[in-house]
């Protein structure tokens, strides 16, 4: 078999790989195929002894696995690197220019260059379509026919992944989303009005599972009395639950929190996409992990009850008994199965010692009640946990992962160092008639003095 044609099996390879790629979750993973697709077409151009593609490809190659490296241990790579990968490109291309066509080939290398380099798999996955467009269009000014096929492949699974992964069951509203999710789990009746949700379980009364839901602040004064009126005929304490994405309408929000009370704040986070979940060592030694069901009933209680209603729940959160309750009848294979609800637990040498529990529905999921046995904290035993439970849901098909914890608080903190991300901050504002009222002009803009909260 002639060079020609090996160099042409091994291309088929190279478009594979590269396919491949796209389509992973994972950012270190997409770096691993890009980079076995770089050397595959590496070869490729040796077979045609095209020894100046070589030259590009290689740094490309190089590229990739600089970049898997750092994904590998969800670090970013530094901004010099990326830098000399572009600085590479745009002189190898300077001393190779045959014609003004070689600057489509230029400007794919850097583009892919800045776009691979960056976490957002979006953004990522977007570079790739960007990359078929280009490619496709030197393709056929430069007469490489045969190369449209391969190049029409890659922009279609680009835009497949991006579909797939980042526009297919998006997430309108993530307040909504949620409490539809754990609706049937905490018997709660989701009243959908003109311009706000009424929300209340029949299982749970406290305030962070009963009151109104308003998308639109600017809503409040004109239908806080239908609120109360509402709540307080389903005996329950009248709240407003105000979102805020990207930290928009904040002073209208914080006026309202001065005129009321804040009953809690919240914070909604995303975890990053790309996040890779493996090589994460536990502090603790003989540390195992499982996908529970009704047989750990009593252990999943256990920790339940210990780590969460009484730990956290004496810090962060009051809890009500009947959340034991609660779970006590919900721990049925057919009751989980039927919520989609999945246990995680911990164990330690045998000993069940941390829980979470994920909430799935359609391609994302909620991790939702989150704990560590107090004297095992601090060890990365949660942090362990939750790298399980994503990575094991990953491969049952759930692409991104949500949850919701009080804004300002150590458990904040402990997420974010566990890649989650900022995405919105809840207010749930308890309807109060004897605070003045700020009668403003429209448009008018309240004062630092009048959007700090009351001491």
């Amino acid at each position: 078999m002639s060079l020609f044609y090996i160099a042409q099996i091994i291309s088929v390879v190279t478009l594979i790989a590269t396919v491949f790629g796209i389509l992973q979750k994972e950012k270190f993973k997409s770096m691993l195929w890009f980079t076995l697709a770089n050397l595959a077409m590496i070869a490729t151009f040796v077979l045609l002894e095209r020894y100046l593609a070589v030259i590009l490809v290689g740094g490309a190659a190089l590229r990739t696995f600089v970049y898997y490296l750092y994904a590998a241990k969800n670090k970013k790579a530094n901004s010099l690197v990326m830098i000399f990968f572009q600085a590479y490109f745009v002189i190898v291309s300077l001393f190779l220019w045959k014609d003004i066509y070689d600057l489509l080939m230029l400007a794919n290398l850097v583009m892919l260059t800045f776009t691979t380099w960056q976490d957002n798999m979006q953004t990522f996955r977007f570079g790739y379509i960007f990359s078929g467009v280009l490619l496709i269009t030197y393709d056929v000014f430069v007469g490489a026919y045969v190369n449209i096929v391969s190049d029409a492949i890659l922009l279609i699974f680009s835009a497949i992944a991006v579909y797939k992964y980042d526009y297919k069951n998006r997430i309108k509203d993530i307040v909504l989303d949620f409490y539809e999710t754990i609706a049937p789990t905490y018997k709660m009746t989701l009243t959908k009005k003109q311009t706000f949700t009424l929300i209340v379980s029949e299982a749970i009364t406290d305030v962070y599972n009963n009151f109104a839901y308003m998308p639109d602040v600017m809503n409040f004064s004109k239908c806080s009395n239908k609120i109360k009126n509402d709540l307080t005929k389903a005996n329950r304490t009248p709240s407003i639950y105000l979102q805020s994405v990207a930290n928009e309408k904040i002073p209208y929000i914080m006026e309202h929190v001065k005129n009321n009370k804040l009953l809690f704040h919240d914070v909604w986070m995303k975890l990053r996409s790309g996040y890779n979940t493996k090589y994460k060592k536990c502090l603790l030694k003989d540390v195992t992990f499982k996908m529970c069901d009704e047989t750990q009933k009593k252990e999943i209680l256990d920790i339940f009850v210990r780590g969460f209603v009484k730990d956290v729940g004496e810090g962060i959160y009051k809890y009500e008994d009947s959340y034991t309750i609660k779970y006590k009848n919900l721990l049925d294979n057919k009751e989980l199965a039927k919520y989609k609800i999945t246990p995680y637990m911990a164990y330690h040498q045998g000993k069940a010692i941390a829980l979470l529990f994920i909430y799935k529905k359609d391609y994302h999921a909620y991790l939702c009640q989150i704990t560590t046995l107090t004297r095992y904290r601090r060890r990365g035993v949660a942090s362990s946990l939750i790298r399980y439970a994503v990575d094991n849901e990953r491969r049952l098909g759930i692409n991104d992962f949500y949850l919701i914890t009080e804004k300002y608080t150590f458990l904040e903190t402990f997420y974010m160092k566990n890649n989650f991300e900022e995405i919105s901050q809840g207010f749930c504002i308890e309807i109060n008639d004897k605070r003045p009222k700020i009668i403003r002009r429209k448009n008018e803009v309240p004062t630092r003095e009048e959007v700090l909260p009351p001491p």
